[in-house]
């Protein structure tokens, strides 16, 4: 069980997607655009992390769905070189522990792990494609990954202000095949502020339904000296038609605790959480 974590401790636990890190500081000019996302990728997110997570679904006529959980991240490994993640619903009651858990490796070379569980049937199943959409939200479980500098080639770029912020537009190609049969991007467009590394805007076209995914991040703040973003958005749109949004936000969030490993583990995703 985890030591010294209290209730409702994602990042946005996501803990990967919400902990973005800090980064030393390096002259912008001479960087290329694969030398940016490096260094988004390599953002500090301290060697493990825990918050509370709240998920608000709106479809286009504005009824709102909410959900609550928890997440949990840790490193393992020589060199940190995998990162395992677990999160469980809290909230609605009827969704209580259904859970993920994910163990996302720094080696290409290597598949990410991926599964799910739901107690009200005590199912275990890998998840196969990360582009399933968690829980029908319009993030993916892709989304929710932690992502390698390398998983893209990256091409074009330009400067632009984004909300006052001096930003790095970078156009990136993903290179994992395996999402040629399914929802995968086909493309994104990242935008990332010069001042920090922090991926603060990312628009994806998907491969297949002329959808376009747009993340937006807010709420962008430093805990311990890691940069943590409060709030993540993500919209579907068809056609210059929002479908659907999703919004993700992060609370008490903590870095550098005491966890037990076996914490992180398929064990662990079917014995739940218990709140301490």
């Amino acid at each position: 069980m985890v030591k010294a974590v209290t209730r409702y401790s994602k990042c946005l636990g996501l803990c990967c997607l919400f902990v973005v890190g800090s980064v030393l500081a390096q002259s912008p000019q001479t960087l290329s655009p694969k030398q940016i996302m490096d260094k988004a990728s390599d953002l500090d997110m301290g060697d493990n992390a825990s918050s509370h997570m709240t998920m608000t679904v709106v479809n286009p006529k504005g009824d709102e769905r909410i959900n609550e959980l928890v997440s949990f991240r840790k490193k393992f490994g020589l060199n940190n070189s995998e990162t395992r993640s677990i999160m469980f619903y809290v909230f609605p009651l009827t969704m209580r522990n259904v859970g993920y858990f994910s163990i996302d490796y720094k080696d290409a070379e290597k598949t990410d792990q991926h599964w799910m569980y739901t107690p009200t049937i005590q199912k275990m199943r890998r998840i196969g494609s990360k582009r399933l959409a968690i829980m029908s939200s319009d993030f993916s479980y892709a989304d929710m990954s932690i992502h390698n500098a390398g998983d893209y080639v990256y091409g074009a770029m330009k400067e632009e202000l984004l909300d006052g912020q001096k930003v790095w537009v970078i156009e990136g190609i993903p290179t994992d095949k395996d999402d040629e049969d399914d929802d995968g991007y086909a493309k994104s467009i990242f935008y990332v502020r010069q001042d920090n590394y922090i991926v603060v805007r990312s628009i994806n076209f998907l491969k297949r339904g002329n959808k376009i995914k747009q993340m937006d991040v807010a709420d962008i703040s430093q805990i311990s000296g890691i940069w943590v973003l409060g709030q993540v958005t993500m919209v579907t749109r068809k056609d210059g038609v929002e479908l659907s949004r999703t919004v993700m936000k992060s609370s008490d969030v903590k870095f550098n605790q005491k966890f037990d490993d076996n914490f992180f583990s398929e064990r662990q995703l079917t014995r739940g959480y218990d709140g301490h």
